[in-house]
């Protein structure tokens, strides 16, 4: 996807590497927070690059809760903390302050080939094997597996799927 580059917030070493926080801007104008474990852009702030961004899902932010509260794992999917909330006596809510997509799901996405030399980590080459994605009016974010179980079949998913996020990756990416 075609993502504007208008500032880098934050810069640390990161292991053997560096780590980076991107500020972003979509063709539609949202503006998203990239994280970069990889790659040194700062002589691309100012201008337009292909990315292929991950994004991964939080149940927990789509029902305004902070993660914190659980153990890992421990509730993964939106029906679950609804079924929490209930117990609590409260009402399942959102939090309007995180990212929300909204887009087309994709069960089983093949990464275009042109993308597959440029992904230097080893992580994003085993997560991207067979991902899910949502198709958005952005383009295409690869849905990290993580809180992703269904607990329907998916030829019962809706058409359209509502996802929020407080984390999304780039896995690779090209200058235009």
């Amino acid at each position: 996807m075609k993502v504007f580059i208008s500032d880098i917030t934050f810069k640390s070493k990161y292991g053997y590497s560096h780590y980076y926080v991107l500020v972003g801007e979509l063709q539609s104008g949202l503006e998203i927070y990239i994280n970069n474990y990889d790659y040194d852009l700062q002589r691309y702030i100012g201008h337009y690059v292909e990315m292929l961004l991950c994004v991964l899902r939080s149940p927990y932010l789509e029902r305004g809760m902070k993660p914190q509260l659980f153990l890992s794992g421990e509730y993964y999917s939106l029906e679950l903390i609804d079924e929490l909330l209930k117990g609590r006596g409260q009402s399942p809510r959102t939090n309007e302050r995180e990212l929300t997509l909204v887009g087309e799901y994709i069960d089983s996405y093949v990464i275009p080939e042109e993308w597959v030399p440029l992904i230097k980590s080893r992580f994003f080459e085993d997560l991207l094997k067979s991902p899910s994605a949502l198709k958005t009016e952005d383009g295409i974010f690869i849905l990290n597996p993580i809180h992703l179980e269904k607990r329907i079949p998916f030829e019962e998913f809706p058409q359209e799927v509502t996802i929020a996020t407080g984390c999304i990756d780039l896995a690779a990416w090209r200058p235009l």
